[in-house]
């Protein structure tokens, strides 16, 4: 009986390994840190990549956004390390041999309309506005709806305050858009909205609100002309989105509680609304933005007696930012806001000089969302 436990025993114990897939021999990446913050701020990026012949990585980490070479070690390791980089959020893409990466060692990510880029934190003081931090925070939603406009499931996102379950009675809602390539996960992701606005209530200087994020450009290509029949967004966006919202959520539907903005092509999707749908918004946003030469010919030629329509200036804010001079919309801004001021039509102006990124995007944010609704 002895040798038959332990011929049974050896027998079960082979077929225990024969059915446990082998190890992979040891690597360089088993313990290997692709993001490392060094003293004074430096940021090393590494990739183990043996059989690469060129390893790049570029993000707006760099001022310049330029393409960054990575070198290799013995190990197979490519690393790059950058020069003192400003406490804040950053994007960034590894390149491998001529094929986007995405860092595998990295699970935080910014979801755009075609793929993900990898994000890091550089943490610090100047970062405190967009980190998480230990203080009561809302709920990040995903509502799902067919659209008859689209013929598809639209997906939204929204963001609803600490303590909202709890609350009584209606909130306004800031509809916040993405710029073209983004997603309706791109302010949640690279944005960080839903902890600006966290962190805006843990200071109490916000209005609690519902921001809503919706994706874009539900049809493919980019609507930029003045106006809102040609863009597909407008129509879902009024007749399907600000439904939704209302039936799913507690908030109030007159103008001067729902606030619109938007960066670069959501920008545009902003100034539209202002000029051309004023009614239905008493707060516009537009961040990063300004109509190209050919279509700030069309809005004044052709939209002259739309500029001249009096409820654009009963918005109690129309408010402009732009990214500074490296911002790639500046001077389509400047000349935009020309024909405003032709117009006689009021605005404000704002600036934070970190060019055409999230990071101008997220202190726009910052900014304006405690000037709402008040």
């Amino acid at each position: 009986m002895r040798n038959i436990s332990l011929s049974a025993f050896s027998l079960l114990t082979a077929f225990q390994l024969l059915a446990q897939p082998p190890r992979p021999a040891p690597t360089p990446n088993d313990t290997l840190q692709s993001i490392k913050i060094l003293p004074g701020n430096l940021v090393r990026f590494s990739i183990y990549a043996p059989k690469a012949t060129e390893v790049s990585v570029i993000g707006d980490f760099d001022k310049a956004y330029q393409r960054k070479a990575l070198e290799k070690n013995e190990q197979g390791v490519w690393s790059y390390t950058t020069g003192s980089v400003q406490p804040d959020v950053y994007t960034y893409d590894f390149t491998v041999d001529g094929v986007k990466t995405l860092d595998p060692k990295n699970t935080q990510l910014k979801e755009a309309e075609n793929g993900f880029s990898n994000l890091l934190e550089v943490p610090g003081e100047e970062a405190a506005y967009c980190a998480i931090k230990d203080v009561p925070h809302g709920k990040l939603e995903k509502l799902y709806f067919y659209s008859s406009i689209t013929h598809k499931i639209t997906r939204v996102h929204v963001y609803t305050p600490p303590g909202y379950e709890n609350m009584k009675g209606k909130l306004p809602v800031l509809y916040l858009q993405h710029g073209g390539g983004d997603n309706d996960a791109s302010w949640s992701g690279a944005g960080r909205a839903n902890f600006i606005m966290d962190n805006l209530y843990a200071e109490q200087k916000a209005v609690p609100m519902i921001v809503v994020m919706s994706m874009g450009h539900p049809a493919p290509g980019f609507f930029m002309n003045p106006g809102i029949t040609e863009d597909p967004f407008f129509k879902q966006l009024y007749e399907e989105i600000m439904p939704q919202i209302s039936q799913h959520y507690r908030v109030y539907t007159d103008r001067n509680h729902i606030a619109f903005s938007g960066l670069s092509m959501g920008g545009i999707q902003a100034l539209n609304v202002a000029l051309f749908s004023p009614e239905k918004f008493g707060y516009v946003l537009p961040l990063s933005t300004g109509y190209f030469p050919a279509q700030v010919t069309q809005l004044e030629e052709k939209y002259a007696a739309q500029l001249k329509n009096p409820e654009i200036n009963k918005l109690k804010l129309f408010w402009i930012a732009m990214g500074g001079e490296t911002d790639i919309a500046y001077k389509n801004g400047l000349a935009t806001n020309k024909v405003l001021d032709k117009f006689g039509i009021h605005y404000t102006t704002a600036s934070y000089d970190a060019g055409h990124t999230y990071i101008t995007w997220r202190h726009n944010l910052y900014t304006f969302a405690p000037l709402l609704f008040r």
